[in-house]
């Protein structure tokens, strides 16, 4: 690699460079004196003391420059620190965006309305209707000419009175709540199950559109 001759090339010219400014500062009378550890002077050339920061340098800048060879941020003489620290690289914390959570709008519960006439679903009878639209049981089979023992079917459409109350408590299951669908469910029995409960409003309180129908197992909503 090209990074070796490089770096002999400039570490000859440090040595060079050293020898020049020890020529220069040092004295034609006598020689500078150092002091030792001890305390005690001892002879030491301005070149020597020169190179021995050259040496120290070139060592220095070495072991930094190979991996393992020193510590990181170790200063060189006359320059600045060299970092072998590694940046970090990642998301800083608390940086990252809540993802925003879907909000499912269903459409408002339909308010009750008394029809003038009602064709029957599945699981609809006449009880079934007097209990939903406050009417007398009695009242529709008479205007219907049904009797109790009469037999409704599907399709049939039958007419509504327009006066009289349930005599009685109207609901059957209390409301609202959560249903458990079962096999040959309709939101029309389901409806008739409570009593009082609109089938319409369950398909509203739980999104379905025409011909509503229902899965077994699910749990849907009664308004």
């Amino acid at each position: 690699m090209a990074t070796i001759p490089m770096r002999r090339l400039a570490t000859a010219a440090l040595i060079a460079t050293a020898l020049l400014i020890g020529a220069c500062t040092r004295s034609a009378s006598s020689a500078p004196t150092g002091t030792a550890a001890s305390g005690t002077t001892s002879p030491l050339t301005g070149a020597a003391a020169t190179m021995d920061a050259v040496r120290s340098a070139l060592l220095t800048q070495t072991a930094a420059a190979v991996p393992g060879g020193g510590a990181p941020n170790t200063p060189i003489p006359g320059g600045a620190a060299i970092s072998t620290a590694t940046p970090s690289v990642g998301t800083p914390v608390g940086t990252s965006a809540a993802q925003p959570t879907a909000t499912r709008t269903l459409p408002p519960i339909p308010t009750l309305v008394v029809p003038g006439t009602y064709t029957l679903h599945e699981g609809e009878f006449p009880f079934c209707l007097a209990r939903r639209f406050n009417r007398n049981p009695d009242d529709i089979l008479a205007i219907n000419g049904l009797t109790n023992n009469s037999i409704v079917s599907p399709g049939q459409t039958l007419s509504i009175p327009t006066s009289g109350t349930f005599p009685g408590q109207r609901s059957l299951l209390s409301s609202p709540a959560t249903y458990t669908v079962a096999g040959g469910d309709t939101i029309y029995s389901v409806a008739c199950r409570y009593g009082d409960v609109d089938p319409m409003g369950i398909a509203a309180a739980n999104g379905l559109s025409s011909p509503y129908t229902l899965t077994p197992g699910t749990t849907i909503q009664i308004p």
